[in-house]
């Protein structure tokens, strides 16, 4: 398989830390429903314990390996994925 050049990985690599910095920005809304709106029907605690436990273990790796992208992602998804399953066990 032929490498890529450095130059045809740009918009990739931007385009990528833009959706990572987007997608927990993106969560933020069902985190103000369940913890302003205190609305958690159709919300799974399984589901949103999942994804905590999955960033938890991707921002760890990210740290561990020192890649940047999956920091950046997944530390903010941590805490925003932390306060929906919090808001789901309290209400």
């Amino acid at each position: 398989m032929k490498p890529v050049k450095r130059h045809q990985n740009i918009l990739l690599d931007r385009l990528t830390y833009i959706a990572g910095i987007a997608l927990p920005f993106l969560t933020l809304p069902q985190a103000y429903t369940i913890l302003i709106d205190k609305q958690t029907e159709g919300v799974s605690l399984f589901t949103w314990s999942f994804y905590l436990f999955a960033s938890v273990l991707f921002a760890a790796f990210g740290i561990y390996h020192k890649e940047k992208l999956l920091m950046l992602t997944y530390i903010p998804f941590t805490f925003v994925e932390a306060a929906i399953v919090l808001g789901l066990i309290i209400y």
